[in-house]
């Protein structure tokens, strides 16, 4: 009986080390599946960065213009607004 339950013991300790060894590679492959997608966030979060630095570029761009249309808008009233007076 304690041949047979240390051949038991030796049979679940070889498979729990197979088991083991199986798990190093699934985790190496893992990491490695983890480098490269943080690689690929910090690309994406560089270039979202670069695209709200435009964005707020153009934004800085389509104000001044509208400054510039309103400063337009109120030469033109007050030229039409000289000529109706007279």
């Amino acid at each position: 009986m304690k041949r047979v339950l240390a051949v038991f013991f030796v049979v679940a300790l070889c498979a729990s080390m197979l088991g083991g060894c199986a798990s190093q590679s699934t985790v190496k492959q893992l990491q490695a599946n983890q480098d490269q997608i943080m690689q690929r966030l910090d690309s994406l979060e560089k270039s979202q960065m670069d695209k709200t630095q435009q964005c707020e570029d153009a934004a800085r761009r389509a104000e001044a213009a509208a400054d510039r249309a309103e400063a337009m808008a109120n030469k033109c009233e007050s030229i039409f607004m000289k000529h109706m007076k007279k």
